[in-house]
């Protein structure tokens, strides 16, 4: 039996990125294209160029002239002054109130970084790249400690796979005030399975209560992907309910990773 092996992962390379890069994926992913105040960007890319000799047998044709194919980016911001879930995973290391805004500020950020997107292209999912892109990167961004805040993460442990510990957190008032507000409406959980079935439900609601949870639903979408300040992101009416059936009920889960060689 031949020792040879054809594999796309041997050609996969993480290596650091441009804003180029994030923008020619950032399509893919749900929330806004904005990233807040971006200090790392890293690119996976698929691209190895084999002998002749290895490549018989594999079925493949010579690559020797194509380009690489960008399979996933992450990106590194700093991370926001005050987070209750990062309050709770360090006991209140960073809360502003210990040492006031301009020295918290300081604080976080000479030894925090967050991860705000990762994204892969989709041909390329399911292989566990993911967490490959984020284990390999986070040692790079040169702080004490990576956060990361993920919807659905107990559906998708990403993060944890990639060797960051979980801490899974209550509820966002924004949800649970969206949650309420259908409930008043009659909407069950149940009629939020999907955005096909959401649609259904409103359509079925006397005009008032119709209102009432369209009304909600815009104010929670908008929330939930970041609007805020000057900024502003308005998803149109599909993109809203198949937020609110993808993401409402999910429970939020924080993430912490320690640099051994930083945290001595």
């Amino acid at each position: 039996m031949s020792e040879r092996t054809c594999t796309l992962l041997a050609g996969i390379r993480v290596e650091r990125g441009t804003r180029d890069d994030w923008l020619a994926l950032s399509a893919l992913h749900y929330r806004s294209h904005h990233a807040g105040a971006v200090t790392d960007i890293f690119r996976m890319t698929y691209g190895e160029v084999l002998p002749v000799r290895q490549r018989v047998g594999c079925g493949n044709p010579p690559r020797e002239n194509r380009p690489d194919i960008l399979v996933g980016v992450i990106v590194y911001s700093r991370s926001p002054l005050s987070l209750a879930a990062r309050d709770r995973a360090t006991g209140g290391r960073y809360r502003t109130g210990g040492m006031g805004r301009v020295a918290t500020a300081g604080l976080i950020n000479r030894e925090l970084r967050i991860i705000s997107r990762v994204v892969l292209a989709p041909n390329w999912r399911g292989l566990g790249l993911g967490s490959r892109l984020v284990a390999e990167t986070m040692s790079a961004v040169g702080t004490p400690y990576v956060e990361a805040l993920a919807a659905m993460g107990e559906m998708h442990p990403l993060f944890v796979r990639a060797g960051m510990a979980a801490y899974p957190q209550p509820p966002s008032a924004e949800g649970e005030r969206l949650r309420a507000a259908l409930e008043a409406a009659g909407l069950a959980r149940a009629d939020r399975r999907s955005a096909a079935r959401l649609e259904e439900s409103l359509r079925a609601l006397d005009p008032a209560r119709r209102r009432l949870a369209e009304r909600e639903i815009v104010r929670w979408a908008r929330s939930y992907l970041g609007a805020k300040n000057h900024r502003t992101n308005r998803p149109d009416r599909r993109r809203r309910l198949d937020l609110a059936a993808r993401h409402l009920d999910s429970a939020p889960v924080y993430y912490l990773w320690r640099n051994e060689n930083l945290c001595l």
